[in-house]
């Protein structure tokens, strides 16, 4: 869980939207929310390790407050023209709420149809494989948190695949040759793809309680790719709600004395975590009878 004295008291203004979201200040709007959703993807806060948690948190909220910027064509005119990042949240007729569209973009990362379509473009590419040995390198040889920061990683899927990339930059002296990985134990090993096996299976359990209880029709899966979506439902429960009241709260304080924040409207439904849970579920029950055939 995210500490209250972690949270941003208000959107991080002082940045350069296009500098975060690595975009021209020609770019389309597709090309825009294409490059956001890559960028959220890789940065989200559930898929860091502990450790990185902080960092992640802050990155995240640049990368959202960006693309809430250039996703909006009178906020992006506003910043094209002066160049501040604080005058796009003053324009008439804005009902812009921060703590509202963090919490959107926090949640929306299981939408199953756009972690596909990045999927494919990113798996195999260049840009994967810089990010992996950039992580093998962070991580320091460790596995474990090898997967937990390389967007769209899973065990099950990428293991093979992953170490012949990893030798080869060894053996080509593009990454040091570092212990955890070259020493790492088969029973290490094991565990890894054992605990890999028992989130699918659980995933796939989920699936079907969601189904029973008539809570999300049913739907065939189309891909194989849930490990980000399944992971994020996984940990949402047990820290975003907590996450994003604490923002909530600490970013009215601030606009409470300077009247400039708008108020939430009252009894405005939260995103509905069963949504969440029922996209992860069923895209993990589909890579288990894909992993049996």
């Amino acid at each position: 869980m995210t500490r209250n004295e972690d949270l941003a008291q208000e959107p991080p203004a002082s940045i350069n939207p296009y500098g975060v979201l690595g975009v021209e200040e020609k770019a389309t709007a597709d090309a825009i929310k294409y490059a956001y959703r890559k960028k959220a993807l890789k940065h989200h806060p559930d898929k860091s390790p502990p450790e990185l948690k902080d960092e992640a948190n802050k990155k995240f909220q640049e990368i959202a407050f960006a693309y809430a910027i250039l996703s909006d064509e009178r906020r992006r005119r506003r910043y094209d023209l002066t160049g501040s990042t604080a005058e796009t949240l003053d324009l008439e007729d804005d009902d812009f709420d921060w703590v509202d569209f963090y919490r959107e973009q926090f949640s929306s990362m299981v939408d199953t149809d756009a972690i596909e379509k990045i999927k494919k473009e990113y798996q195999g590419s260049e840009e994967e494989q810089n990010d992996l040995l950039a992580a093998f390198d962070k991580c320091k040889g460790n596995m474990d948190q090898v997967y937990e920061t390389v967007m769209l990683s899973n065990v099950l899927d990428d293991d093979a695949r992953f170490c012949a990339i990893i030798d080869s930059a060894i053996a080509e002296g593009k990454v040091k040759k570092w212990k955890k990985y070259t020493e790492e134990s088969d029973q290490k090993k094991e565990q890894r793809l054992k605990r890999a096996q028992a989130e699918a299976k659980e995933a796939e359990q989920l699936a079907k309680e969601l189904e029973s209880k008539g809570k999300k029709k049913k739907k065939a899966a189309t891909s194989d790719m849930n490990d980000l979506a399944a992971l994020i439902q996984k940990r949402q429960s047990n820290r975003a709600a907590d996450f994003l009241d604490q923002l909530e709260a600490k970013y009215a304080q601030s606009t409470k004395g300077s009247g400039k924040g708008k108020k939430r409207p009252a009894g405005r439904e939260e995103p509905p975590e069963e949504a969440f849970q029922a996209t992860a579920a069923r895209m993990a029950a589909s890579k288990k009878k894909k992993a049996k055939t």
